[in-house]
Formats: structure tokens, C-alpha cells, sequence
């Protein structure tokens, strides 16, 4: 019988690469835990304000997408760490590579049914898309107001939808009118700022 040893595949052992390895592994697990719980976070926020029934609902198409490179950019970090402690093998590299493809091409490819789902499913629960509250930056979340007469224009956009909160937790039933003078206020406020 004999005793199978493993070939390491021979990686350069200089200061720089074991600098660069440690970089990208406290790279890879910033974006693990921020990116990971935010979108989580952010995923989770929104099913649970559909349910029930709030003002507005933020959801953005790329919540569960992002969650699908958590695996691509762990095997980054594996990598790394073998590279680091010298212990990299060919089937350890092909391995973080396969798992780095395959959960990138899903993050590719869920995202756009993803996003026509996401936005059938918040219509049909009673919510309609408010322009005037969500922001055109490609991966911020949309709003989705449950009575299109309280999409009013506003500037800055951001700053309503904590009022919205706020009513919210008060008990307090909104009015169009309420929402427009609130609008109008914040406007008013933020146009002062630059005269």
C-alpha cells in the first residue's frame, strides 16, 4: 500500500503576495458581513412592511442577487487563505474557482427574474411604484406607496419617508393633503438651505 502525498502547487512566498493575500481576505470579510447583512437586513424589511401593510414598502432587485456572491467572493477568501499558508493544490484551486464562477453566473442570472417577480409581487399585494420617492442610482431600492395619492413630489426624496415612519407609528391615517404640505415643507426647507 502506498501513501498518496499531496502536490502543492508552487505559489510565490514573497512578503508582497502574503501582504496582498492578507488584504484581500479582510477585503472579503468586510464584504461578507456588511454586504450580507445589509442586504439580508434590507430583503427581510421589506416582506415584513407588505405584511403589514405600511405606508410605503423599499425594495430593491438586487437584495436577494447580492446574497448569491457571499459563497464567489468566500472562495476568494479561501484562496487566499491556501496562498497565504502555502497549501495551495490544483484541486483546491479549480474547486474556489468553480464555486467562484457558478455563484457568480447566478448572481448574473437571477437578478433579472428576480426583479420582474419582485415587482409583480409588491404590485399585487396593492402597492404602486412612486417615482417621486425612489431614486434612479441603479442599486438603491424602489418605493412602492399603498395608496398612489401619497406619491407627491418632493426634494430631497430621501427625507420624507421617515415622516411617513413617524406617521405611521403614531397611528395617524394620511391624507393626500397631509402628504402634500408635508412635500411642500421638506422642499420648502431644503430650497432655503441654497438661497
Amino acid at each position: 500500500m502506498t501513501t498518496q502525498k499531496t502536490q502543492y502547487v508552487e505559489v510565490p512566498t514573497d512578503l508582497k503576495t502574503k501582504l496582498l493575500a492578507i488584504s484581500v481576505i479582510f477585503i472579503v470579510l468586510f464584504l461578507v458581513i456588511l454586504g450580507g447583512h445589509s442586504s439580508f437586513y434590507d430583503l427581510v424589511d421589506g416582506f415584513e412592511r407588505l405584511n403589514r401593510v405600511s405606508y410605503y414598502v423599499e425594495v430593491s432587485v438586487w437584495d436577494l442577487p447580492i446574497l448569491f456572491t457571499i459563497p464567489c467572493v468566500l472562495s476568494i477568501g479561501y484562496g487566499c487563505i491556501l496562498l497565504l499558508f502555502n497549501r495551495v493544490t490544483e484541486k483546491a484551486r479549480r474547486l474556489t474557482l468553480k464555486i467562484g464562477v457558478f455563484f457568480g453566473i447566478c448572481f448574473l442570472a437571477i437578478r433579472p427574474f428576480y426583479g420582474f417577480w419582485l415587482s409583480h409581487y409588491v404590485e399585487s399585494k396593492g402597492y404602486h411604484f412612486c417615482w417621486y420617492y425612489s431614486n434612479v442610482s441603479m442599486m438603491t431600492p424602489n418605493v412602492y406607496m399603498n395608496q398612489p395619492d401619497l406619491c407627491y413630489p418632493v426634494n430631497p426624496k430621501s427625507d420624507i419617508l421617515p415622516w411617513f415612519d413617524e406617521q405611521e407609528a403614531k397611528g395617524i391615517v394620511l391624507t393626500p393633503d397631509m402628504v402634500k404640505a408635508q412635500a411642500d415643507k421638506i422642499s420648502e426647507a431644503y430650497e432655503a438651505q441654497f438661497r
